[in-house]
């Protein structure tokens, strides 16, 4: 049956990094969208479980100051590498490989600290929704698309729903695309899906069919709504999907 770990959230292929261009598209299984936000401004470093992995990564963060820089470095297999031109950023923003690794790639604080994320084999970049978005002189709302997948060889997921199950910063919503596998996208981020039902938490929707087969998944939008002249925020969000099985 199709346990937690069969059920996984990835990017869709559009995800924007300003106002103007495309939000949405099909999924995009080479990209997570969860990753652990760091518990203080430190400076990260990478490494691989495989020794032959060499290629290179850029990582992207936003630093104390509030500018955002990237670096560039090589992997070195299974020899740590730490992004020290970069240097202490507050938060990240996004973690890209050149080409996928052989082996898993982690991302962690300095000095061996918490694993922020971990690219498996075949995934080559993490990234934070709505990035560089900011509020405004007016009420501005963003969308944003995600997918959630059964990524189980053959069984389904029987009842299957979506639930927006914590928001810490009471400012997100989420609505669940017509149909599975969708390729659905808006013209920029600031532009409303046409057919999805936002919803607030702890408000399951149930997924088309109500079944998530193996190798299908759904496309959640999320709603980010910022209040004028809204504080800076730096906060997260769960989306939980649900189901049954044999």
């Amino acid at each position: 049956m199709p346990t937690a770990a069969d059920l996984k959230a990835f990017a869709s292929a559009n995800m924007p990094e300003d106002d103007a261009s495309a939000s949405g598209g099909a999924i995009d299984t080479a990209t997570l969208i969860e990753f652990t936000p760091l518990a203080a401004n430190d400076s990260l470093e990478m490494v691989s479980d495989n020794a032959g992995d060499a290629g290179n990564a850029t990582l992207t963060g936003r630093q104390p100051s509030g500018a955002i820089a990237a670096e560039t470095a090589a992997l070195n297999g299974t020899t740590v590498v730490p992004f020290n031109t970069l240097g202490t950023i507050e938060r990240l923003m996004k973690f890209v490989l050149a080409a996928a690794a052989a082996g898993s790639v982690t991302l962690r604080r300095a000095g061996g600290g918490a694993t922020v994320a971990v690219l498996a084999a075949g995934i080559t970049a993490v990234r934070r929704m709505f990035y560089d978005s900011a509020s405004e002189a007016s009420a501005t709302t963003r969308y944003e698309k995600i997918f959630l997948k059964n990524t189980h060889a053959t069984e389904t997921l029987n009842n299957a729903a979506v639930k927006l199950t914590a928001d810490p910063s009471a400012s997100i919503r989420i609505g669940v695309a017509g149909a599975k596998d969708d390729t659905g996208s808006v013209a920029n981020r600031k532009t409303a899906p046409g057919g999805v039902t936002f919803v607030d938490d702890n408000v399951s929707q149930a997924v088309p069919t109500s079944a998530l087969a193996a190798g299908e998944a759904i496309g959640v939008w999320v709603e980010l709504q910022r209040g004028a002249g809204a504080a800076a925020i730096k906060d997260s969000f769960t989306v939980e999907l649900s189901g049954t099985s044999v």
